[in-house]
């Protein structure tokens, strides 16, 4: 298949273009964004997939915005033994017209010639392989998928030495066992159709026996427990009367403990209170002692703490002569620092003043030369402005004026001369000339073109010239109007005061780049606005004061300044931390004489109060007294004691534990055999009821119907079955030998592109290609990366080198042309230009179309044809 021609009119933003391509090369087609490169191949589809009347949304997309027209596309191709012109209009007055060229002519039009061309295509062109055969901008680092093309496939049985004859029913096959499969299973293999009813019918069966069986088995549960029921019910009245023996005579043993345990609370209270009694005068008489003693610890403590509280107080006049002394230290050295402070603010003032005023003399000189440079870069530049002559008008008018003299010469090598002797005293009359020729003169002109000389009132001679003067003459009258024209745009009178005129610009233009650099220069990196404020802030903060040393002075007194300030100042911070560890020990000495004195009258006033609680305690009962009483509540207490522990060990003998654990056994057990006896004779009567219901459903007989379901829907389930998976088996048998015929394709196709890939990625570049002839990996150097993992321009290289390998392969009558829209973005100069290289050796065996906004990415494609697309 090769494209001849290709005509688009109203084609979204296109009004009209035509392009004609050759039957061989690379052809690259180059144009702006959005000029409708790729809309060329939108376009091709249309025509020859869509009919004129589509209601399609990509059939209205490319419908113009700005006209209420069709579009129209017509194209001129040859295919197998066809060579026709295709035309269609779309949205407007729709129109399909055919017109065969070869081999013999015929027309159509409408549906007719639409199936006609359909059908030369389905003959004579492999659509998988022209649609494969394209990078487009919106896929171009995908791989190609070039596994479902006829051509490629025959060629590759060639290329691989298959000579097993095809009788070419083997896709009608594979289709007739695909579609076979389809009817019990789903692509990714689940069932569907036929089989998957059947599986779902002896599933809906099994499941249906399967509750009748278990309705049935219901009833059978039911009888069971019934009997089983009435059998327990009987054996629970003699159970029931011997609980009741054992529960009486258990309550009564329980009803003797309670008795003892009574009697041994009773006691316990009467222990109890002569416990507290015997506790109660123990701890008045330890009390006592406790006084006695506190008393006399707490005599000997304050007198102790008056010798501390002495010692503090002479500690504490001592630190207070310290830190008064330290203060005033810090007093003097504070003032001698201030002094030092002044000192030094006064220098630094002074060496501040005499810089600004050097940097205010260094700006006012800076900006006064470059103001000047200013003025007379302005002053340039006005000049520049007068002059109309550039350097394109000027080469405009050196190559006009090249040419009027070129011009000139051939019309004087080709002009006539004519010359004329008086033999009497005549008037010539040439145009607006007049001659005047005494008798025996001579005159003589050149003539260029068409010339008509007159001797008045006696005769009119016309000379002409041959064509290729007159030829000449035209080209020479062009040639001085277009010397004209540019003379007029520069503003000059001849070629000279061109000349002179564009030395003068020349020699303006040099003094303004001149002065473009001093300024340039002068400013920095500041901005001229930005000086001038500068140097009217400084101006603004003059010093008044007189200044009577110089710069150098003035540093090294500001440096003497600074150095007593900063011994000034350590002196200060010294006597400050002295001053302040003498007050700190002040405060904590005197905190100490504080506490002291607290403490000393916190230890008079306890041991007053102590004193004072021991002498009313006396005065109320002697110490002798309290002893006694204390001995007498103790004895007491102690015979309580045994009381309570003689009816303990009564009780304990009675095993209380035991005879609650029996009482509470016996009654649990008699509440558990009448909740039994309860529970069963309800259940009983439930079950009676159930029983009766499930005599009136027919449950044997459902399941009987259930199971007869069951065994037709098994039978159908075997029949479907086997035919499943017959064709399941079948399908997987061809589709093992069409992989494995698929393998001989593999290294045929590997080495076509191994063979073109190498001049671009160098002598290592391997490939692995699938059976679908997808490219899985490359190796360079020994380094294998995953096709996936490669980066963008070596996918849009590799899926480019795939189709060209693929079209190298077919055969000359199943070539289509290779479509590549905008390709190779992501690829470098030097991998560029290789490819470029693979693109020149294609393009002699069909048709290469390039599309690209970017023609000098393609200049490495020496004998492309280059066509250039104007908005």
């Amino acid at each position: 298949m090769k494209l001849h021609r290709l005509v688009l009119k109203n084609y979204r933003g296109v009004a009209h273009r035509e392009i004609e391509f050759p039957d061989h090369g690379v052809v690259v087609v180059s144009g702006a964004n959005e000029v409708g490169k790729s809309s060329m191949i939108e376009a091709l589809d249309l025509l020859l997939e869509s009919k004129d009347r589509s209601t399609k949304k990509e059939v209205k997309q490319v419908k113009p915005t700005n006209a209420d027209v069709g579009s129209e596309v017509t194209a001129e191709i040859s295919t197998g033994r066809y060579r026709f012109v295709y035309r269609k209009r779309f949205h407007k007055k729709c129109e399909t017209q055919l017109t065969v060229l070869e081999p013999r002519r015929e027309q159509r039009s409408g549906d007719e010639a639409h199936d006609r061309v359909q059908a030369m295509l389905a003959e004579t062109v492999d659509t998988e392989l022209w649609h494969a055969q394209r990078v487009l901008q919106s896929a171009a680092t995908a791989a190609v998928d070039l596994s479902r093309c006829d051509a490629l496939t025959r060629a590759l049985d060639v290329a691989a030495g298959d000579t097993a004859a095809l009788s070419g029913t083997e896709p009608v096959l594979v289709e007739r066992i695909d579609a076979e499969y389809g009817r019990y299973f789903t692509p990714t293999g689940r069932a569907t159709g036929e089989w998957a009813a059947a599986i779902a019918a002896l599933r809906d069966a099994e499941e249906a026996v399967q509750r009748c069986a278990e309705a049935v088995a219901e009833v059978d549960d039911r009888v069971h427990r019934h009997a089983a029921l009435t059998a327990e019910l009987a054996d629970l009245s003699p159970l029931q009367q011997a609980a009741t023996l054992r529960q009486t005579t258990a309550q009564a043993a329980a009803d003797n403990i309670a008795q003892l345990i009574e009697q041994v609370k009773e006691a316990e209270l009467i222990a109890a209170a002569a416990a507290a009694r015997s506790a109660a005068s123990h701890a008045a008489h330890a009390e006592r002692l406790r006084l006695r003693t506190e008393t006399d610890t707490r005599a000997a403590a304050v007198a102790a703490m008056e010798a501390e509280a002495r010692e503090a107080a002479e500690a504490q006049a001592s630190a207070r002569d310290v830190t008064v002394a330290a203060d005033a230290l810090v007093e003097q050295a504070n003032q001698l620092a201030a002094a030092a402070e002044q000192r030094a603010e006064g220098a630094r003032r002074i060496v501040d003043e005499l810089a600004r005023r050097g940097e205010v003399e260094t700006l006012t000189t800076r900006l006064a030369k470059i103001d000047a440079a200013q003025r007379d870069h302005d002053l340039i530049c006005a000049e520049l402005s007068t002059i109309a002559l550039t350097d394109n008008l000027f080469q405009q008018i050196g190559r006009a004026a090249g040419t009027v003299e070129r011009v000139e010469g051939q019309l004087a090598l080709v002009s006539a001369t004519v010359e004329f002797v008086a033999a009497t005293d005549i008037e010539l009359v040439m145009g607006d000339q007049r001659v005047t020729l005494p008798a025996g003169q001579r005159w003589s002109t050149t003539t260029g073109g068409a010339t008509e000389v007159e001797v008045p009132g006696i005769l009119t001679a016309r000379f002409t010239p041959g064509a290729t003067a007159l030829d000449i003459q035209t080209e020479y009258a062009a040639a001085r109007q277009n010397l004209a024209a540019a003379l007029a745009a520069a503003q000059v009178t001849d070629v000279i005061a061109a000349q002179r005129i564009d030395q003068q610009r020349r020699e303006l233009l040099s003094g303004r780049d001149q002065l473009k650099a001093t300024l340039a220069a002068l400013c920095g990196d500041d901005q001229v606005e930005q000086l001038r404020s500068r140097l009217a802030e400084l101006q603004t903060t003059a010093y008044t004061g007189e200044i009577a040393i110089d710069a150098a002075t003035a540093r090294v007194e500001l440096e003497e300044a600074a150095a007593a300030r900063v011994k000034a100042s350590a002196d200060l911070e010294t006597h400050r931390k002295v001053a302040a560890a003498a007050a700190a020990k002040l405060s904590e000495i005197s905190m100490t004489a504080t506490l002291s004195t607290d403490k000393l009258i916190t230890q008079r006033a306890e041991l007053a109060a102590v004193a004072d609680r021991l002498t009313q305690q006396r005065a109320a009962v002697t110490d002798e007294a309290l002893e006694a009483t204390a001995t007498k509540d103790l004895q007491a207490a102690q015979t309580a004691a045994a009381r309570v522990a003689e009816l303990s060990e009564l009780l304990a003998a009675a095993a209380p534990d035991a005879v609650a654990a029996e009482l509470a056994d016996a009654v649990k057990t008699a509440e558990a055999l009448q909740t039994r006896h309860c529970e069963i004779t309800y259940t009983l009567h439930e079950i009676g009821v159930e029983l009766a219901i499930f005599g009136t459903e027919g449950r044997k007989g459902k399941l009987d119907a259930a199971e007869a379901t069951r065994e037709h829907a098994r039978s159908e389930y075997n029949r479907v079955g086997s035919r499943a998976r017959a064709v399941r088996v079948l399908r997987t048998v061809m589709a093992r030998h069409r992989d494995t015929t698929r393998l001989r394709y593999v290294e045929p196709f590997r080495t076509e592109l191994q063979r073109l890939g190498r001049p671009v990625f160098g002598p290592t570049f391997e490939v692995d290609i699938d059976a679908d002839l997808c490219i899985l990996n490359r190796t360079l150097d020994g380094c294998t990366v995953p096709h996936e993992s490669l980066s963008g321009g070596a996918k849009e290289q590799l899926g480019i080198l795939a189709r060209l390998a693929g079209a190298a392969l077919v055969a000359k009558e199943d070539t289509v042309p290779i479509l590549i829209d905008d390709a190779l973005g992501f690829t470098d100069p030097e991998r560029l230009v290789k490819m470029a290289e693979v693109l020149d050796t294609l393009g002699e065996r069909g048709q290469v179309i390039v599309l690209t906004c970017t023609p000098a990415r393609y200049d490495g494609v020496k004998g492309a044809q280059r066509i250039e697309l104007c908005a």
